[in-house]
């Protein structure tokens, strides 16, 4: 069963998901989304993947063919399974919100991906994780989203909001994010050399 969400990725595969993908889009941050998604995908031992979808609220809706090849790209390096790219039959021409040079772009990476390997070396050697609290459900748009849609920030929120900032201007996208949680810190432990929890505690 595969699904896409914006960030709950972790309580998808929970739920019974085999294969999460993450939202590239409305200008978010690609290392946050590839580290929450890929962290739940490895814990579970589950396939992940990307779609790109549209950033604007008018048009052009979708960003440019050379950020589109990007994002394929980006994706694919960081052992993306599947990118998927959204579309609307309904709106702009004949091929939704895409138009030829998009088309264009995506023959591009077809070709690409057709006869390279996923060229980011570090992925297999990703030692890093950051550790989120049990069921805290942020909305990582802001240091003041809330959780679960329902609650306003607390005061957790913005330690961890700049905590994963740091961690992507140190990493780029080469760190996950998990969540301190018993089904899986056995597994957690033996695959991370380095856990760094949001209260501040190392290992």
């Amino acid at each position: 069963m595969l699904t896409p969400d914006y960030l709950l990725y972790w309580f998808d595969y929970k739920a019974g998901y085999t294969s999460v993908l993450t939202e590239f889009g409305w200008n978010n941050s690609r290392e946050q989304q590839i580290a929450l998604c890929r962290g739940a995908a490895r814990a579970n031992n589950k396939d992940w993947g990307a779609m790109i979808t549209w950033t604007y609220d008018q048009y052009p809706y979708i960003k440019n063919e050379t950020a589109l090849y990007n994002d394929l790209l980006l994706a694919y390096n960081n052992r993306a399974k599947y990118s998927i790219i959204f579309s609307y039959p309904s709106i702009a021409g004949d091929y939704g919100i895409l138009d030829q040079k998009h088309l264009d772009a995506i023959k591009q990476f077809w070709d690409y991906q057709s006869s390279h390997a996923p060229s980011n070396a570090n992925y297999e050697n990703v030692q890093t994780a950051y550790v989120m609290p049990a069921n805290y459900g942020f909305g990582f748009r802001s240091a003041q989203d809330n959780i679960w849609w329902l609650w306003s920030a607390d005061n957790q929120s913005q330690k961890i909001w700049s905590d994963v900032n740091a961690l992507i201007k140190q990493y780029g996208s080469n760190f996950d994010i998990v969540f301190d949680d018993p089904q899986f810190n056995q597994a957690i432990l033996n695959r991370y050399d380095t856990l760094i929890y949001w209260n501040g505690t190392q290992r």
